[in-house]
């Protein structure tokens, strides 16, 4: 088992060294062809300076300018904004305005005061009629209850007389 491991460890080991020799290698290819570029572009200059006999600038080229820089979504977007903003605007006033409408409490109109007069007159008789007919049950109740205890005979104790 542990010459397995070993062997394993070792296996891991080699494949790191190569995986570094790689890395090596592209670094130091990566670093020539650099010195290669900035050599060309000396010699280039070098060239440039020799058929015109002044120092020569070498600018890249500008890339083009991009047609459309603003997807079309973000149109869509600004003219919904703009359109939920408008109706803000509007519909703020508009749904004040309803709401108190809607909570604006109901005109009441004066009664007339001899309405009032005769409707004061109707409780006060109603209330007075409320009073006697209370009376009126409460008399007959009492006369209710003394009939039933005059209906019972009264029973007397019987006596032998022998």
């Amino acid at each position: 088992m542990q010459n397995a491991e070993v062997a394993q460890q070792q296996g891991q080991s080699d494949l790191a060294t190569q995986i570094r020799e790689q890395v090596r290698q592209q670094v130091q290819e990566a670093q020539r062809t650099a010195q290669e570029a900035q050599r060309a572009a000396q010699e280039a200059t070098r060239e440039a300076m020799q058929q015109t006999g002044q120092p020569q600038v070498l600018v890249p080229p500008t890339p083009p300018a991009p047609v459309d820089v603003i997807p079309p979504q973000a149109y869509d977007i600004v003219i919904f904004f703009f359109i939920t903003v408008a109706v803000i605007i509007i519909g703020l006033p508009i749904a004040r305005a309803l709401g108190r409408r809607l909570d604006r409490k109901p005109y009441k109109q004066a009664l007339d005061p001899g309405v009032t007069a005769q409707l004061q007159r109707i409780e006060n008789t109603v209330e007075s009629m409320s009073i006697e007919i209370e009376r009126i049950s409460e008399a007959q109740r009492y006369m209710a209850r003394l009939q039933t205890d005059r209906a019972e005979p009264a029973s007397l104790p019987r006596t032998d007389a022998h």
